[in-house]
């Protein structure tokens, strides 16, 4: 196999429309992209490949990875979706996006839909899988810091390509997001498809969310109905239970274009759902403990680089903080060993409780530790700062303000903030 990386970037302005009063001085770029031979395929196949904010700040973090089919078409929007979600709003956990590029309509078309010796002899949607499935997760998880947790989601044909993936390899992702699928395809032929799928398979631990728009004639609700009906066949005899967790919404306000990202926000938000629990639940948690069973599922689901939710873990060191101090050794030492990835998150908010509580020289002793441990973090180092500028240790808080620029520069982190310690430096002269 071979890769030749290129840069996929968003300019923001055409340089057609640019006047004499401004220049280019850049460009954003949200991916990389890349090229590998596929030999199951014999072809060379592109992806982009989106790595979260907190890839290059977080090294222990390792992160769920959604592949998208269609993935130069649907590859923007729904990467803004998920940057929004996860690093902004906390939502939903970070993660990877691969976008998987087409070669054309027709091959598009091939790869999504099932061999069929004399209605669709091209169709070649079990050779694409295995393509997605072992050479390019290989290079992926080769790559990149992958946790054992994959979504394949796809719109359309790409959403039949979903379902018909989980019928036919069920245990090749984690979670399937079928967005108002070509569910007619072939006569409707998936749905012929559930009654074995139901007596193949049990125990799946896999989770479907299915969508639907305005349109009609998809055969959504034909095979939505045909997994109750086995769903409550299997329950009334007894069997063993499928595992399959699936949803069905419908949002008659949208149209097959539109439905899109609707849906992805629905179904990640109902995938993770434990991931962002209730300001009251997490008031009740009366020790870390309490906060684990909590977000359990979620932890289960990416394993030993699990991050865990930020904004959670600061308003739980708080309460202890306040409540009962002797609570934060036992979350520390809960981090240490089971979240690792967190370790740097909870110093922070740790060290900006004791900057809260005017107990300054404290905090810079935790902000120092922290920076120690983790000196390519410019948000820890500008933690540091804050206590510096506590203690009126002016000099080094000017100093590491710069420092954490470049580190950010580096790094390569979101404008914005960029914006925002340049905009400190500047005050600092």
């Amino acid at each position: 196999m071979y890769r030749t990386l290129l840069v996929l970037a968003i300019c923001l302005i055409p340089l057609s429309i640019l006047t004499a009063q401004s220049k280019q001085v850049g460009e954003i770029s949200i991916a990389q992209r890349y090229e590998m031979h596929s030999e199951i395929l014999d072809e060379t196949r592109s992806f982009n490949v989106y790595l979260p904010p907190s890839y290059l700040t977080h090294l222990q973090a390792e992160y769920p990875v959604a592949y998208l089919m269609d993935g130069d078409y649907n590859f923007y929007h729904t990467v803004g979706l998920i940057e929004q979600l996860a690093g902004i709003s906390g939502k939903i956990p970070e993660m990877i996006v691969v976008g998987v590029a087409d070669n054309g309509h027709s091959k598009y078309i091939n790869n999504c839909t099932p061999n069929e010796e004399t209605s669709n002899p091209d169709g070649q949607s079990d050779k694409f899988l295995n393509y997605l499935t072992t050479e390019l997760r290989n290079e992926i998880d080769s790559s990149f810091r992958t946790a054992d947790y994959s979504i394949l989601i796809g719109h359309s044909l790409g959403g039949l390509f979903v379902v018909n993936s989980l019928l036919s390899e069920p245990t090749s992702f984690n979670a399937y997001i079928a967005i108002s699928p070509s569910l007619w395809w072939n006569d409707y032929k998936a749905e012929s498809k559930v009654e074995e799928f139901y007596k193949k398979y049990d125990n799946l631990n896999r989770f479907l969310y299915l969508s639907l728009a305005n349109e009609k004639g998809m055969g959504v609700h034909g095979f939505y109905d045909q997994l109750d009906v086995f769903a409550y066949l299997d329950q009334d005899q007894g069997n063993e239970p499928l595992g399959l967790d699936y949803t069905f919404k419908q949002f008659p306000e949208e149209n097959h274009n539109s439905v899109g990202l609707t849906t992805v926000n629905h179904a990640l938000k109902e995938l993770f759902q434990c991931y962002d629990p209730s300001s009251d639940a997490v008031e009740s948690c009366e020790n870390f403990a309490a906060f684990e069973k909590m977000i359990a599922d979620c932890s289960q689901k990416i394993g030993s680089g699990f991050r865990l939710p930020d904004g959670t873990l600061r308003s739980l060191v708080n309460s202890f903080f306040k409540n009962s101090p002797e609570e934060l050794v036992t979350m520390e030492a809960a981090i240490k060993d089971r979240y690792p990835a967190s370790l740097g998150d909870f110093y922070e908010h740790h060290g900006n409780a004791y900057l809260r509580a005017k107990e300054n020289e404290k905090a810079v002793e935790i902000h120092e530790m922290n920076y120690r441990l983790h000196p390519n973090n410019p948000e820890y180092l500008m933690s540091l700062v804050g206590a510096y500028t506590k203690t009126n240790q002016l000099d080094k808080a000017k100093e590491y303000t710069e420092r954490a620029y470049l580190i950010a520069m580096n790094i390569g982190m979101r404008q914005w903030y960029l914006n925002e310690l340049k905009s400190q430096i500047q005050s600092n002269k």
